[in-house]
């Protein structure tokens, strides 16, 4: 594995990403996060199709926003995220253990597994935090952890490291972010009334996608690179 500018950017770049999905999911969209939105360049092709769809209805609604579209997006999050005003149909619960256990209940072992990675690493949630730990902004922000992590032992070379927190990342992605977030994505889609949470959805979908390949390959080279310590991988 060679630690080349573009990759440290990489790693710094999936960082950012996580912490900017974290955000979206776990509070309403206030001013001065809309304003920042409403000047980003966002990008025309990623190579990733439903990440491209995501960025335009997200810009199609940042452009022609109306006329309250703070008031507007809380009560389109609230709607769609906490089931207010909503009496029969779909909600998309950002629980990991809704989607995954038999009943559709929270604090079911999805949350109880994800505590145990927390931990793990030295985590707790914030005494004034009050989701359970299986909230998919909490999983967003300790994969973005997990990252930061990886860098900090690219710094100092440290390959052992780089190699266990890439297979950790991977590890996590599969059994507690791609396990039911696509759908938690889909359920979005049916659900919001915004082009911003249709966009939001959509990215954060195809951004996991894209992940998926991405950390798939990092772990190969990881593995080579320790294995033959002596040859670059390719």
């Amino acid at each position: 594995m060679v630690i080349s500018p573009e990759y440290y950017e990489l790693m710094e770049n999936r960082e950012s990403m996580y912490q900017l999905l974290s955000r979206f999911f776990i509070a309403e969209i206030d001013e001065s996060l809309f304003q920042h939105l409403k000047k980003t360049v966002f990008p025309t092709e990623t190579g990733i199709k439903e990440i491209n769809e995501g960025y335009r209805y997200l810009e199609r609604y940042l452009k022609n926003p109306g006329t309250d579209p703070i008031t507007e997006l809380a009560v389109d999050f609230a709607r769609v995220f906490l089931g207010a005003g909503v009496y029969e149909g779909t909600v998309a619960n950002p629980y990991e253990s809704v989607y995954t256990s038999p009943a559709r209940l929270i604090m079911q072992d999805a949350r109880d597994e994800v505590l145990a990675a927390y931990r793990a690493k030295g985590l707790d949630k914030r005494e004034s935090l009050n989701v359970p730990e299986d909230h998919i902004s909490l999983e967003f922000e300790f994969m973005a952890f997990m990252c930061r992590e990886a860098l900090e032992a690219f710094d100092t070379e440290d390959w052992q490291k780089i190699s266990g927190s890439l297979a950790e990342q991977k590890d996590f992605l599969d059994r507690h972010l791609l396990n039911w977030i696509p759908e938690f994505c889909e359920d979005i889609e049916k659900c919001s009334s915004t082009d911003f949470y249709l966009g939001i959805a959509k990215i954060t979908n195809g951004f996991l996608q894209m992940e998926k390949s991405i950390l798939e390959e990092l772990v190969s080279e990881a593995v080579f690179d320790r294995a033959y310590p002596s040859f670059e991988g390719s």
